[in-house]
Formats: C-alpha cells, structure tokens, sequence
C-alpha cells in the first residue's frame, strides 16, 4: 500500500468525506437513475448525510457555548436551592458542576446535561415547586440550546424526495 496515499486519505476530515459522497451521488448517480422512487429514495440518502455532516465530529465551539451556558444556568440553581434552604441539594447540583471540569469536551457536555437533569429533578422536588429565578436560569440556558441544536442542519431535500 502507498503509504502517502494513506497518510492523505486519513487526513480528510468527516465532513469532507461526507461532502464528497453527497456530490458524488448527486453529480454521478442521481444523473443516471431513471426510476422515480430510486431519485426518492437517493434524494433521501443525500438529505441524512447532508444533516449528519456537521454532527459526525462535533464543533469545539458549540460544545464550549453549550457548556459555559450549562455552567452559568447550574450556578445559578445552585444559588436558588441555597436560598430556598435546600443546601443539600445544592451542594450535589455544585457537586455536579465540579465533576463536570474534566475530561474531553464532549464528556464535559455529557457531564453537564446529567447535572442539568439533577437541578431539574431537585428544583422541582421543593415543597413549592421551582422558584422563579430557576425557571428563567433554565429558560436561558435551554432556549438558546434548542437553537445551537437545530442550527446544523441543512435545508431538507423532501421536495426533490417527492419528485424522486
């Protein structure tokens, strides 16, 4: 085996790889199919590779906006159990929190969205429910998630599906 040709090939980046498929099918293979469920069903491949792109090999950035968000809102429960007289509780959502600093960026993330799910769970075990400021902690860390999460993906392709 060549090994320059290897060294090349393993330097391509998921999303190129993906990039290249997607246009190969697009240029080379849609051009020679003739039945109008096999354009459909291509049309639709081509529609999950172009949305899987950017989730193969997930962004630094996003995962570091996801966390510092995570981070701030958790911060901010903890504060609110304190003050609701929750210490314990508080103390495991900082806990949590603390846990969450190590590791790659993707296990951080992962850390912090199971330390969000215990906020979520302490917060509404209080006798009163989630105070306010909690609610608006976890508004303006889910809010703008929800957006960072739909942001990658691509225009569908189910009007070229239907046609096939």
């Amino acid at each position: 085996m060549n090994e320059t040709w290897f060294n090349r090939v393993v330097a391509i980046s998921p999303e190129r790889l993906i990039d290249g498929c997607v246009e190969t099918l697009r240029d080379e293979v849609l051009p020679n199919l003739e039945a109008r469920t096999a354009r459909g069903r291509l049309y639709a491949v081509m529609d999950v590779l172009q949305n899987l792109r950017d989730r193969v090999d997930p962004k630094a950035a996003a995962l570091e906006a996801e966390a510092t968000s995570a981070r701030t809102a958790l911060g901010r429960i903890a504060a609110v159990l304190r003050e609701a007289g929750s210490a314990d509780a508080a103390g495991c959502v900082e806990a949590a929190l603390a846990a969450a600093s190590t590791g790659t960026p993707s296990e951080c993330v992962a850390a912090l969205r199971q330390a969000l799910v215990a906020a979520i769970d302490a917060l509404y075990a209080l006798p009163s429910g989630a105070p306010e400021a909690a609610r608006r902690a976890l508004g303006d860390h889910l809010g703008p998630q929800a957006v960072r999460d739909i942001a990658p993906l691509k225009p569908s392709l189910l009007n070229e599906i239907s046609k096939g």
